[in-house]
């Protein structure tokens, strides 16, 4: 299970790794078998088949919490997977891939399909109910439970309104200044309308008399004036409206104001792909707000614009989805599912997951960037390395890349050809020095002008206490000697001439000739009075 790390916040992939499937070829071919095998042991198989042949387009949520419902191809197929049973319940082949798709009641029994070939499918519970075709390319789906009216927007001016009740088309609505609509969402508490595309505009329309109710220029000086509005979103008391542009920007609006009270801005210039509110809990205040391109995802305050959470994804993400009142995102796009516990506990289904995180935050675990060095722009062009930029050998993250860390040893290395030499002589200077117990030796003897003979005898006597298996007397000396040469009141007995201590050798040779001398003396005394008598 893969982990990646922002602000101390962890984040769980729990769609990393192989599947079982993998698994069994791969022993199979290797003829070892996976009863002892650790890593099969530890792997985490959250849902059975959870995953697509090439790619996901999109994914939903039961409104029960019970199944969770994604499209992909290759070929454009529908799975719904029970999360009661964590496994695949059924798959419906399809014509053509899906562009969008909506639950159309409490449980997947009822579900229309959006397709690329402009067609329109009601699905229930034994299968395709009905097919009928749309004027224009459709882009998003909306479904107002109210009125019973699916509203289908898409390359043209036109929102196509559909009276499943009646089960015939209503009367277009005619979009004030959009030229194309890139997606439709409806109030959950209120009857408010909302389509965004391009110029930066979003259009809002009272459900009960389709008539505009305000006209919102979500770009401004800090946005380009041909930014686009691709994806809109209300939160679940509907008092909140976030849009998001084809450069990366996410804005929060309370829907009293048309000024922003909170944004985000991606920083990578890619088109935000999906939006979403997210709240912690029922009983909860603190509201955030899920954004994601093709290559991340966010979670941040919707009110503060206070970073949560992030994840790169090595794929491209389609859309994503919270469970609701946890801390699971499901994304569409090689079928992930990431838990942030920081965020929510697990669902009910798979509560197992909080014991499982609870163990991995007391291990250390391995995480995603652990063998990659990060280095910013600047740091490329000392290594001379700006020409892997846009290349596999570079990772985008955030204001600089992450490089492999041998890699960027190796550009180092040639950068600076004599650093391993440093490297090598300054290990050999601190492996000397580490054999050295003192702390306070001093390094050249010569430096030592007054009593060096004194100086090192005390460093003896210091080294041979330390020494293992020394005796008591031995260590006591070497106490004493140690407090001589650390005492700075002692300094002046290794510097000053006047503390010079004299040489017992010498002060012995000087006592033996003046000894010698004195003898001498009175031996020619004596003899210089015995003289006069003699004669």
């Amino acid at each position: 299970m893969q982990v990646t790390e922002y602000n101390d916040i962890k984040v769980y992939n729990l769609s990393a790794g192989k599947s079982l499937p993998q698994w069994l070829a791969e022993a199979q071919k290797k003829k070892q078998s996976l009863r002892r095998n650790e890593d099969f042991k530890k792997r985490i198989d959250l849902i059975q088949d959870f995953e697509f042949n090439v790619a996901s387009s999109r994914v939903r949520i039961s409104a029960d919490g019970d199944h969770v419902l994604a499209t992909g191809i290759y070929a454009p197929e529908l799975r719904i997977f029970d999360l009661k049973e964590l496994g695949l319940k059924c798959s419906r082949g399809l014509d053509s891939e899906v562009v969008d798709f909506l639950l159309l009641s409490e449980d997947w029994k009822k579900l229309v399909m959006l397709l690329d070939d402009r067609t329109l499918e009601f699905h229930s519970q034994y299968g395709r109910h009905h097919r009928l075709r749309v004027p224009k390319c459709g882009r998003s789906l909306s479904y107002d439970s109210e009125s019973c009216n699916l509203f289908v927007g898409g390359s043209s001016s036109s929102l196509y309104r559909l009276d499943l009740e009646a089960g015939t088309f209503l009367t277009p609505l005619e979009m004030q200044k959009l030229t194309e609509i890139n997606e439709v969402v409806t109030n959950p508490r209120l009857p408010i309308l909302t389509c965004c595309g391009d110029g930066g505009i979003v259009e809002s329309y009272d459900l009960r008399d389709p008539s505009p109710l305000q006209l919102l220029k979500v770009h401004d000086g800090g946005i380009g004036e041909t930014a686009e509005v691709t994806r809109c979103a209300y939160s679940s008391n509907g008092m909140f409206f976030a849009a998001g542009t084809s450069e990366g920007l996410v804005r929060v609006y309370d829907l009293r104001s048309s000024r922003p009270i909170s944004e985000r801005d991606h920083m990578n210039d890619y088109a935000i792909s999906s939006l979403c509110f997210h709240s912690r809990g029922p009983e909860s205040s603190d509201l955030l707000v899920a954004s994601a391109d093709k290559s991340s995802i966010k979670v941040w305050a919707a009110t503060s614009g206070r970073m949560v959470a992030s994840v790169e994804s090595p794929s491209v993400v389609n859309q994503i989805t919270f469970y609701p009142n946890s801390g699971m995102i499901f994304a569409a796009n090689d079928q992930s599912v990431y838990f942030v516990p920081s965020i929510g506990f697990a669902p009910p289904w798979c509560s197992f997951l909080d014991n499982i995180t609870e163990e991995l935050e007391e291990s250390k675990q391995k995480t995603v960037f652990e063998d990659f060095q990060f280095v910013t722009k600047d740091e490329l062009e000392q290594l001379g390395a700006t020409e892997l930029m846009g290349t596999k050998y570079l990772q985008p993250y955030m204001h600089g890349f992450f490089m492999d860390y041998r890699l960027h040893a190796k550009l180092k290395a040639a950068l600076d050809p004599f650093a391993f030499e440093e490297y090598r002589k300054q290990k050999v200077r601190e492996k000397l020095e580490a054999k050295r117990t003192m702390r306070t030796r001093i390094k050249d003897q010569s430096k030592v002008s007054v009593n060096p003979n004194f100086h090192k005898q005390l460093q003896e006597t210091a080294e041979e206490g330390a020494t293992a298996g020394a005796s008591k007397k031995r260590k006591e000396a070497a106490d004493k000697a140690k407090r001589i040469l650390e005492d700075q009141r002692f300094q002046a007995l290794f510097a000053d001439p006047d503390f010079a201590i004299e040489d017992s050798a010498n002060r012995v040779a000087e006592a033996s000739a003046a000894a010698t001398a004195a003898l001498a003396s009175r031996t020619k005394k004596k003899r210089t009075t015995k003289a006069p008598g003699k004669g």
